[in-house]
């Protein structure tokens, strides 16, 4: 009797996964059944849901994505819900509705991999938000140019750099990112992200294919709706001297706001450069810091040289996308001072961009596998509207269950070991506690019914 009865599991699961093969073969009634499904019960989520993610499948992103946003208002805890709504805005390249339904993912979701693969992704989604946000921006100039800009926003433009030592040239990206910290400072004044700005710089050059110049700088702080830029050169005077000028631009006017703010050092002294060029600049846009500030102002984020032109570096590789070097700088220069904080906050975010630039759509769903959110997408591509809580792995268990409660528990792929990993099954070999008490292998009188639905291929 017992033997039967296990002999039984394989069977069944052979049923399930050659009905599985069928059901997919036919795709279109598949999704037919689903779509009549979410008509006779609008207001169930699990049939929006599944319907929502089999419009995915086909890449009908838009269908899913309004599907999927109906789920979503119904509820907003359902993780894989929120992780296939976040899959098909990214395919539309809508950034900001990709990033909402993945930190919902990632509050609401129940499979660790997954989460940990969007934490990732949403750091790079990042720049290519910002990119997408400046091609945006370019389209749609003209509309842009006649809008007010905050009189409160500054942008901080990379400064440029002339001299005989082409190592020094990474300076220019660290000057400017000390700058925007510094300027940061005065609650008058509304500092715009460094990235953007850079971002925008570098689709104005694509768009003109070539290089950045002064008129291109000016153009990126009026996209980016900024009523002020910082221009700036570093210029190499001698082996070991450095002259920073900086100069502020009305972005409406295009013409200057005071004087130039200019400081001269030897290489070594670069930092107190800097100190200098950001209370010049304070100056000449009229803001008066208190003697708190002015302390504050002070401070500096590292006083190795060697350390910040590695993170200079770091900031270059990251504006260019190559994220892995740019970890490498920024440890070099956590290395070199290990108090070098910023240092260590950029490397962090660099090697979550290199991370996430590599998780793409199909990894996601290949996380899915073997767990309880993988069975609910399993059962929308057979046309199921499957709870998420359940899924096919856990119905089929719930069934043997009913059958022989003993055996039930082998059905389970995902008990103990690393999570998702399918664990090897092996049949009792004695019988269980009610049996060893009876001494019969039907110690109660339990009944259940096994329905095995086999549709033609």
């Amino acid at each position: 009797m017992r033997y039967l009865r296990y002999l039984a599991l394989p069977l069944i699961a052979a049923l399930v996964l050659t009905s599985a093969g069928c059901a997919t073969a036919t795709s279109a009634s598949s999704l037919t059944r689903l779509e009549n499904a979410r008509t006779a019960n609008p207001s169930s989520v699990a049939a929006l849901r599944a319907l929502g993610i089999a419009y995915y499948k086909r890449q009908r992103f838009a269908d899913a994505r309004s599907v999927l946003d109906a789920a979503r208002k119904l509820d907003p805890k359902d993780g894989v819900t929120a992780l296939y709504a976040g899959l098909s805005a990214e395919a539309l390249e809508d950034y900001a509705g990709a990033k909402d339904a993945y930190n919902t993912y990632i509050q609401v979701g129940k499979t660790r991999s997954v989460r940990n693969d969007i934490r990732a992704r949403l750091v790079a989604l990042s720049r290519t938000e910002l990119h997408a946000a400046a091609k945006s921006a370019i389209a749609n100039e003209v509309r842009i140019a006649a809008e007010a800009n905050d009189p409160r926003a500054v942008a901080v433009l990379p400064m440029t750099f002339s001299g005989t030592d082409q190592s020094l040239a990474p300076l220019s990206r660290g000057m400017s990112d000390l700058l925007i910290n510094d300027l940061a400072r005065a609650p008058e004044l509304r500092l715009l992200e460094r990235d953007r700005v850079q971002a925008m710089i570098d689709e104005i050059a694509l768009s003109k294919s070539g290089a950045t110049d002064a008129a291109t700088s000016l153009r990126a702080g009026k996209l980016v709706r900024a009523s002020k830029v910082v221009q700036g050169a570093i210029t190499q005077t001698g082996a070991r001297n450095l002259t920073v000028n900086a100069a502020i631009v009305a972005v409406a006017t295009s013409q200057q706001q005071g004087k130039d703010v200019q400081s001269s050092d030897v290489l070594e002294q670069i930092f107190t450069i800097e100190k200098n060029i950001a209370l010049g600049l304070f100056n000449e846009l009229g803001v008066r810091l208190s003697a708190a500030d002015r302390a504050a102002l002070e401070q500096r984020p590292t006083r190795s040289l060697q350390a910040f032109l590695a993170y200079s570096n770091g900031l270059v590789a990251e504006d260019e996308g190559r994220y892995g070097d740019a970890a490498r700088f920024y440890d070099q220069a956590r290395s070199i001072d290990p108090g070098f904080s910023a240092a260590l906050q950029k490397s962090q975010s660099a090697k979550s961009a290199q991370q996430g630039s590599q998780v793409t759509a199909a990894k996601v769903e290949s996380g899915l596998k073997s767990s309880a959110e993988g069975a609910t997408v399993d059962a929308a591509e057979r046309g199921v509207s499957a709870s998420s809580s359940t899924g096919v792995g856990s119905t089929l268990a719930s069934a043997v269950g009913d059958i022989n409660p003993s055996a039930a528990n082998s059905v389970n792929t995902n008990t103990g070991g690393t999570t998702g990993q399918q664990q090897p099954q092996t049949p009792p070999t004695t019988r269980d506690a009610a049996a060893e008490k009876t001494g019969t292998d039907q110690p109660a009188q339990k009944t259940g019914q096994v329905t095995i639905v086999i549709r033609k291929p």
